[in-house]
C-alpha cells in the first residue's frame, strides 16, 4: 500500500472520528471518554500512515504531534460554531453550510499535516527541494492547530491556573515539532528542548495575565495566537540564521500594534 493510500485511509478514519463524535452517533459514551478515544485513533493513524524504514529514533515523538494534535483541536472547536447564523432557515442553511466547510477545513488540514509530516521524514535522511514548502504548510497547520486550541481554552472560562496549565500543555508539543523541523535532528538538542520549553511558558504566562483580563474568549485566542506566531517565527528565523535586526523590529512592532489593539478592544467597564 502506497503513502498517498495510507494517508487517505487516515484522513477517512479521522473524518469517520468526527462524525461519530458529534452527530450523535457515539451520545451513548460520555464526551469525555469519546475525546480519549478520538485522541487514541489519531495518534495510531497518523504513526501508520508516516511510518516507514526511515522512521525511527526521535522521529515517533515529533512527527506524529502535528497530525493528531490538530484533529484533536479541530474535533475540540467544531461544537463552538454556531447552529445558525441568524433567525429563520436562512440562517440555519448558513450555520449548517459552515460547519460543512469548517469540517472539510479540518480534513484537508489533516492531511496536509500527513504530508508535511511524511517530508520531515524523509528529509530527515536525505535532502528534498519539498522541505521549504514543507516548513510553511507545517507552519500555517500550527498556527491553525494552536488558534483552535486556544479557542476551546477560552471558551471553557476556567480560572487562571487552569488557563496556564493548559496553554502550557497546548505549546509545548506544537512548540517543540515546529522547533525540531528545522534542523530536523535524529536527537532532540538542548536549544530545540530550551526553546521550546521557554515559549511554552511565555505563552502560559501570558494567558494567566489574560484571565484576570475582562477580555472575550475570541480575543484572548487571537492575541495568544499571534504571540504564538511571533515566537514561533523568532525562533525559527533564528535557527535558520535568517534572523536579523529587520525582522526584530517587524516582530517587535506587530506585538506593539497586537498588545494595543486587544487592550483598547477590551470591555473595562464589563
Amino acid at each position: 500500500m502506497s503513502k498517498r493510500q495510507r494517508f487517505l485511509i487516515a484522513t477517512l478514519v479521522i473524518f469517520a472520528g468526527i462524525i461519530l463524535s458529534r452527530l450523535g452517533l457515539g451520545q451513548f459514551i460520555q464526551w469525555r471518554f469519546r475525546v480519549i478515544i478520538f485522541f487514541i485513533t489519531s495518534l495510531c493513524v497518523s504513526i501508520w500512515a508516516i511510518r516507514d524504514e526511515d522512521f525511527n529514533g526521535v522521529e515517533w515523538l515529533t512527527l506524529p504531534i502535528l497530525p493528531t494534535t490538530f484533529s484533536l483541536c479541530g474535533l475540540l472547536v467544531f461544537p463552538l460554531i454556531p447552529l445558525s447564523f441568524g433567525e429563520g432557515d436562512s440562517g440555519l442553511l448558513l450555520g449548517t453550510a459552515f460547519r460543512i466547510l469548517f469540517l472539510a477545513l479540518i480534513i484537508v488540514g489533516y492531511y496536509a499535516s500527513l504530508l508535511t509530516s511524511n517530508i520531515y521524514n524523509v528529509a530527515a535522511v536525505r535532502t528534498i527541494q519539498l522541505l521549504r514548502v514543507a516548513h510553511s504548510i507545517g507552519f500555517l497547520v500550527t498556527i491553525a492547530t494552536a488558534l483552535f486550541g486556544f479557542l476551546v481554552i477560552g471558551s471553557l472560562h476556567l480560572s487562571s491556573l487552569l488557563n496556564f496549565l493548559l496553554v502550557f500543555i497546548l505549546c509545548l508539543p506544537l512548540m517543540f515539532q515546529a522547533i525540531w523541523s528545522i534542523s530536523l535532528e535524529s536527537k532532540v538538542g538542548e536549544s530545540t528542548r530550551n526553546y521550546s520549553l521557554i515559549c511554552a511558558i511565555i505563552l502560559a504566562q501570558i494567558a494567566w495575565v489574560l484571565s484576570f483580563w475582562p477580555v472575550g474568549s475570541s480575543i484572548l485566542a487571537l492575541f495568544l495566537t499571534a504571540i504564538f506566531y511571533e515566537l514561533i517565527g523568532i525562533v525559527q528565523f533564528h535557527l535558520g540564521e535568517k534572523l536579523n535586526s529587520k525582522i526584530v523590529r517587524e516582530f517587535v512592532l506587530v506585538a506593539i500594534i497586537i498588545f494595543f489593539l486587544t487592550f483598547f478592544t477590551t470591555q473595562w467597564g464589563a
